[in-house]
């Protein structure tokens, strides 16, 4: 999950509140039905670009405006694209574009909380009435969960996704029972970039400039840890590693303390963070909004590569590869690791 999506979706909800005031009655959305029929959904083998080597960089041209967030399952990787409004289906064997479900503009995550099922969170609920839309993979049919604007999604376990309304409220949510579960109170200030990750029996909630706030499976608040600014991007093996422009850090799941500061340089902002063992990729701003994605050795905290990427707003690690969401140029890169 990337700072880009809540910063640039953000930044296209102002240019819509007018709009979305005067369809919705003041900002209120519409309440989306039980059930809906299938969105339409496109089909088409779009080619990788001619040339690409199983060592250089693979270039994956996406149908869908300006791709945010990637979710792998696989040798399938399931891209969002938050203008463009779309789910699309990439295979990453074949590397082409398979299809391409509407899911709705705004959407800025995706989770897949169980087989054959993906969920999306969105700020704008324009167009089929939900901010959480719950996707059958395989008819393309959509559901929508009634929450408010959403900031942040993770997937939880047994089918649960944890949504991060924007009104500083976490929402349980049973996608394969397509029902709420209950809720909490969670600050996040005012600050536009949000996120939610799951890991280690807990969500855990955090803003740019405030602290991450640990809430257990019953919605219970366990914790209010104290970070380096930045946001935290995923939990894997017992930490939950997270971000800011001046280091990146890690808390130990098993006792709320940050345990790792590695620092970062001529860097001002982390759009996304994915972690393997000794490896971190980071999807990064240089000054001057220059974009690019990172690869540190977190033994000693040195970039031992960058690649330019115009604005990397997502990026995901498989075996071999590490895959990036091109948000200008509508693409998705996969760079040898």
């Amino acid at each position: 999950m990337s700072r880009v999506r809540s910063f640039l979706s953000a930044l296209l909800a102002a240019a819509l509140a007018g709009v979305m005031a005067a369809c919705t009655g003041g900002g209120v959305p519409q309440s989306p039905s039980a059930s809906r029929p299938a969105p339409s959904a496109t089909s088409g083998a779009i080619p990788t670009t001619p040339g690409a080597t199983d060592t250089g960089p693979i270039h994956i041209p996406l149908s869908g405006a300006a791709p945010d967030a990637i979710v792998l399952d696989g040798d399938t990787a399931w891209v969002l694209a938050g203008e463009g409004g779309t789910l699309m289906e990439v295979d990453l064997e074949g590397r082409r574009e398979v299809r391409a479900i509407e899911v709705g503009f705004g959407a800025t995550h995706v989770a897949l909380p169980a087989s054959g099922l993906a969920a999306v969170a969105r700020f704008d609920a324009s167009g089929n009435g939900t901010f959480l839309p719950i996707i059958d993979l395989r008819t393309a049919a959509l559901d929508g969960i009634d929450t408010g604007p959403l900031g942040g999604l993770a997937p939880g376990e047994d089918g649960i996704v944890w949504a991060l309304e924007r009104a500083d409220r976490l929402v349980k949510v049973d996608a394969v029972g397509r029902r709420v579960l209950g809720s909490v109170r969670v600050d996040v200030g005012e600050n536009v970039h949000t996120e939610v990750q799951w890991g280690a029996g807990a969500a855990w909630v955090g803003s740019d400039g405030t602290p991450v706030v640990r809430v257990g499976g019953d919605l219970a608040v366990e914790a209010s840890i104290a970070v380096d600014t930045g946001l935290p991007f995923l939990v894997r093996d017992g930490l939950v590693w997270g971000a800011g422009p001046e280091q990146l850090w890690a808390i130990d799941t098993a006792s709320n303390l940050v345990v790792r500061e590695i620092p970062l340089q001529d860097v001002i902002e982390v759009l996304a963070v994915d972690v393997q063992g000794d490896e971190a990729w980071l999807a990064i701003r240089h000054p001057g909004h220059v974009g690019a994605v990172l690869r540190l050795d977190l033994a000693d905290g040195e970039v031992v590569e960058e690649h330019a990427v115009s604005l990397p707003a997502a990026v995901k690690m498989a075996p071999g590869r590490a895959w990036v969401a091109s948000y200008l140029t509508n693409e998705l890169f996969g760079f040898a690791r």
